[in-house]
């Protein structure tokens, strides 16, 4: 049993130690902490690639040794390792979380093992307890508390690493998330603001999170502008009517759609549909050529009034009032037709 000041400590940490915003979740002085929780002569966090035989991170309490091995481990002393006490039994019984070495060996066994003799003893260890994160069988993460010859590791110092190793393996899992968020978010903001296509992500209050370039563009030129990081009135209706159907605001020669999945906003630009008569289209599509109205009227066998009529229509059905923007307005509707 925990006493209440074991559990105030606890509580403590957690909530101290809750989300640091680093892309690592673990640092200097969350083992200082936890050297608080459980007192020990060293306290050190390491990650091992077991496949490639390697360390990925080692990381000691501030003030401990601080000496680093290798990160390519050769064949003998990785063998040395695997005959860790505590790593067999993992091993064995496919289960991870606190234990002692006095858990799985005795004294007399230990001290007469080549792994103390070479990796145990060096270093003036004689007792540890170790936790083993919730990981791929190839990616070794564990927490070690170490002491000198002396008193060995009590039931509550156990008992309170195994409470705390689901919040670690949960502040892990925290950080390794935002570390892949943070890559696609980098990786979307790489994308041209030109771009057709943008992405919102919404905070709980409905707010603006995070906006991709071309999304920031967008609700610039589609709606009033904003501040706060807050939403425009016709996207915060829409929402909290419930989003049901997209939401389809048209501005100037395109048409915006907003679509919602769960707290991500897609918005994407569309042209609108122009509906031009068959004789309209054959005459920009001779205009889009680069020929001169009598040129069209002789090829469609029509008189030259006519084709300056029909070319009038087409500069009101698409918003334009030149030829050059008529021409680029057909290609783009010709263009979105095809994709």
């Amino acid at each position: 049993m925990l006493s209440r000041a074991d559990y105030e400590q606890l509580l403590r940490f957690v909530g101290d130690a809750d989300d640091p915003g680093t892309e690592h979740p673990f640092t200097t002085d969350l083992l200082a902490e936890l050297g608080h929780l459980i007192e020990a002569d060293w306290v050190t966090y390491t990650e091992m690639d077991q496949v490639r035989r390697r360390s990925l991170l080692y990381l000691p309490r501030p003030g401990d040794e601080d000496e680093v091995e290798d990160d390519e481990l050769d064949d003998d002393v990785w063998e040395l390792m695997c005959e860790h006490p505590v790593c067999r039994r993992w091993r064995e019984e496919v289960r991870f979380g606190a234990l002692r070495l006095s858990d799985v060996v005795g004294v007399r066994e230990l001290r007469a093992s080549r792994f103390y003799d070479e990796a145990l003893r060096p270093w003036g260890i004689e007792h540890e307890l170790k936790t083993r994160l919730l990981s791929p069988p190839w990616h070794a993460r564990t927490f070690a508390f170490n002491r000198k010859p002396g008193r060995d590791f009590t039931d509550r110092d156990r008992l309170v690493l195994d409470l705390l190793t689901p919040h670690l393996e949960r502040m892990w899992e925290a950080a390794h998330t935002r570390r892949l968020l943070n890559g696609a978010l980098e990786e979307l903001e790489r994308i041209d603001e030109g771009a057709p296509h943008g992405v919102v992500l919404l905070s709980p209050e409905l707010g603006i999170e995070f906006a991709s370039a071309p999304a920031r563009r967008m609700l610039a030129e589609c709606f009033p502008a904003t501040s706060g990081g807050r939403l425009p009135a016709a996207i915060l209706g829409w929402l909290e009517s419930g989003a049901s159907q997209p939401l389809l605001h048209a501005h100037r020669d395109r048409q915006l759609r907003v679509e919602r999945s769960e707290s991500t906003l897609l918005f994407s630009e569309e042209q609108p549909e122009v509906l031009l008569t068959r004789r309209e289209q054959e005459v920009l599509s001779w205009l889009a050529r680069g020929k001169t109205n009598a040129e069209i009227a002789e090829l469609l066998w029509l008189a030259p009034s006519t084709v300056r009529k029909h070319l009038e229509n087409v500069y009101a059905k698409l918003g334009v009032s030149t030829r050059t923007a008529a021409v680029a307005r057909f290609l783009g509707l010709i263009d979105a037709q095809a994709s």
